[in-house]
Order: C-alpha cells, then sequence, then structure tokens
C-alpha cells in the first residue's frame, strides 16, 4: 500500500491558528512584573508598574527556601499595584515575586526575586536635653531600650528649626549623649536627633532642644570636678588676685551661663563642695569673696552627666542624715548588699541539766495519766447495786 496523500489544507490553518496566538501575545504581553520590595517593621511593601496590556489578576508568589520552590500567596485584582505583607518576624530574610495572570488565567513570567529583610523601627529619642559652656554642648536623653542602636543622627540649626546642618551623621555609639565643640558664644542653638538601627532602618526626629550659648567672661582660678556615685565634688585653687577670703560661692546654670543660681557655699579656705548631679549636666562657676567685698571668678566649668547615677557608689556617713561621696578607687560600704547577721542564741543554762528535767517530766506525766485511767477503769467495773422499793402495801377490804 502505498502511503496516503499529505494533507495541505491543514497546514495553513496551523500556521493562521499560531500567528494568532503569537499576536495575542503580543497584545497581552510576555514581560515580567517591574516590582520593588521595601522592608518595615515586621512587615514588607511590595510595589510594580501596572501592565500596559488587559490582565485577569496579578499573583503574588513566596518562598521559604531561598528561591527554589515558590507558593502562592494572594491572588490581586489587575488594578493593583501593591501590596502590604505584614506578621513578619523582624530580621527574616523572605522572598518574593510578582506574576501576572493573563486573560486565558495562564500566569506570565515572574518578576525577579525580591528579597525582604523586616527590621523593627525604633522609637524616636526621647528626653533631650542641651547643656551648654563656653563653646560647648553637651546632649543627653533617655536611651532606646529593646532596639539594635547602633548610633544617633544629629542635627543642628541657628534658624529656629528653619534649616538644619548634620553636626553627626552616625555617632557610632548606643551611648546617650554627645558633645559638641567650637560653637559661638552668644548664639541659640537648636538640636535634634534621630535613632539609627541595624540594617539602615531610623526613628523619627526627637523633638527639639534649645540652648544659647553664654557670654559670661571666664574667671582667673581653676575649677576641677569629679562625679563619684549621686554627687558632683567640685575643687578649685585660691585666686591669687585676692587676699583675706571670707567665703567661696558656687553658682550653677542650666542654660549655658545665662541664669545663674547659688547652690553651695563654703567659708574661706575649704576650697571644695559637694553638689547636685543633674542629670543631662550643668555649668558651675565660683565666686570667691573676701573680708573687704573684693570678688573674683572660676573658670567655667561644664559638668556633663549622661547616664543616670549609681546609688550604690555613695555612702552614708555615721552620724550625719545626708550622704557623703565615697573615695575614688575605694570601696563604698554600700556597693555590697546589706545581709543580715546569722546569731546564734545562747543559754544560760547548761544543756544535760535541762534535759534531763524535760524526761523526768514527761515520765511523771505518763506515770500519772496511767494512775488515772486505773483508778477510772476499777470504779466502772463495781457498779452500785440498783436499791430495791419497798413493796406496796395492799389496802384490807372492811
Amino acid at each position: 500500500m502505498g502511503k496516503p496523500p499529505l494533507d495541505f489544507g491543514v497546514l495553513p490553518g496551523f500556521f493562521l491558528t499560531s500567528l494568532a496566538g503569537l499576536a495575542a501575545a503580543a497584545t497581552t504581553g510576555l514581560g515580567a512584573p517591574s516590582a520593588t520590595v521595601v522592608a518595615g517593621e515586621s512587615q514588607a511593601l511590595i510595589n510594580w508598574v501596572a501592565p500596559t496590556s488587559a490582565i485577569n489578576g496579578i499573583e503574588i508568589e513566596e518562598s521559604i527556601d531561598s528561591g527554589n520552590n515558590w507558593v502562592p500567596v494572594t491572588k490581586l485584582p489587575p488594578t493593583s499595584t501593591h501590596i502590604r505583607v505584614q506578621n513578619l518576624t523582624d530580621g527574616k530574610d523572605y522572598w518574593f515575586r510578582v506574576r501576572w495572570i493573563w486573560p486565558d488565567n495562564s500566569l506570565g513570567i515572574p518578576s525577579p526575586t525580591l528579597v525582604a529583610i523586616p527590621i523593627n523601627r525604633p522609637n524616636s529619642p526621647t528626653g533631650l536635653v542641651a547643656t551648654a559652656s563656653d563653646t560647648q554642648v553637651a546632649l543627653s536623653w533617655d536611651q532606646v531600650i529593646g532596639k539594635a542602636i547602633i548610633g544617633y543622627d544629629i542635627e543642628q540649626s541657628t534658624d529656629g528649626g528653619s534649616t538644619w546642618k548634620v553636626v553627626n551623621p552616625n555617632t557610632g555609639s548606643s551611648s546617650p549623649g554627645f558633645l559638641i565643640n567650637g560653637l559661638t558664644p552668644g548664639t541659640t542653638y537648636t538640636y535634634r536627633i534621630k535613632a539609627l538601627a541595624f540594617g539602615g532602618v531610623q526613628s523619627e526626629y526627637s523633638d527639639s532642644a534649645v540652648v544659647k550659648i553664654g557670654t559670661s567672661t571666664p574667671g582667673g582660678f581653676v575649677l576641677n570636678y569629679t562625679i563619684v556615685g549621686s554627687k558632683v565634688t567640685l575643687t578649685w585653687d585660691t585666686p591669687q588676685d585676692l587676699s583675706d577670703i571670707a567665703t567661696y560661692q558656687v553658682n550653677a546654670s542650666g542654660d549655658g551661663g545665662v541664669n545663674w543660681f547659688t547652690v553651695a557655699t563654703t567659708q574661706g579656705g575649704i576650697n571644695t563642695a559637694v553638689v547636685p548631679y543633674v542629670i543631662g549636666g550643668s555649668t558651675y562657676q565660683v565666686i570667691a569673696t573676701s573680708a573687704a567685698g573684693q570678688t573674683s571668678s572660676s573658670a567655667i566649668q561644664l559638668v556633663e552627666t549622661n547616664a543616670i547615677p549609681d546609688p550604690t557608689s555613695t555612702s552614708t556617713s555615721a552620724g550625719s542624715g545626708g550622704t557623703t561621696p565615697a573615695p575614688s578607687g575605694s570601696t563604698s560600704p554600700s556597693s555590697a548588699p546589706s545581709v543580715p547577721a546569722v546569731v546564734a542564741k545562747s543559754s544560760s543554762l547548761p544543756i544535760i541539766p535541762i534535759a534531763i528535767v524535760v524526761i523526768a517530766a514527761g515520765i511523771g506525766a505518763w506515770f500519772f495519766i496511767g494512775l488515772r485511767n486505773r483508778n477510772n477503769k476499777g470504779k466502772a467495773r463495781r457498779r452500785p447495786k440498783p436499791k430495791r422499793k419497798p413493796a406496796k402495801k395492799k389496802a384490807s377490804k372492811q
């Protein structure tokens, strides 16, 4: 038998169908979605550019094995351009991709793999305090707790916050404090900060802190300080331009020398004073007054105190109601927790005679109880006989 002749009429139909399919594909477009992802706090925001051709919907897929296998997360309407995937674990890697759903419900080419690592955004720093001295400002704020803080961004303004200048883009430390130098006396500065966390996540800005650099003229004699526990100890030299010093007056300022307050007064010859511990810091100056009424001012000293004081580093002096700083390098009596001593109580009576008396008393009590029970038992056995009632006399009949 010979081979059947070829039916050339089928080929044109086949080619026409293929061309129609290619034309439909060209109109719908076979390109992959152009998508991006932004990681946030326990979530990831996926964005994509809307397709130029008609589609039936959009499918979001996720992989839990670095993109080897994919499962659909959700299907969205064709007009959607983003989705926020929530309830993710901070610090964990997530893989996503986006695919078009064509009019025939087939899936198009997936977008490139999107990798998201959600990181919890830190809270904004609070309690920002700015303390000024001659040409410095000490910034302090509350420690941001529970976040992987790697530093702080510090900004400064000289026009009340209209424009800002970055003082330090990253302090490189989680410590809640920073010292700024080289400032101009008589100028008012405004500061704000934000926390920087691992992975490039940043907090919102803190509230602003305003401070003015004072224009007070520094004095001639030296003023030093040491911080011990919850106190600040000031010491100063004796001024050379005064004789017969009667008193020293210690003044403090929290606004860089604009306003001063007296915090301590000592007699001449006593060149030290213990002043309050101010969280954030304060500026101090000592005014010496002679018996004739002449005065001399010390240098202005900025005492920067960025941390909450440790109350265990102070000791209570005997016979006084206050506390005195423990010497540097020494161990404070109150640095260790107070443990009540265990005291063994002693008795003036010998132990052996007491034991003999106790044993004898026990034997006596046992003998007495046994004797009483024996007597009661005997009485129970000898019960009294009941008395017989006399017989009634019969009445005689008349």
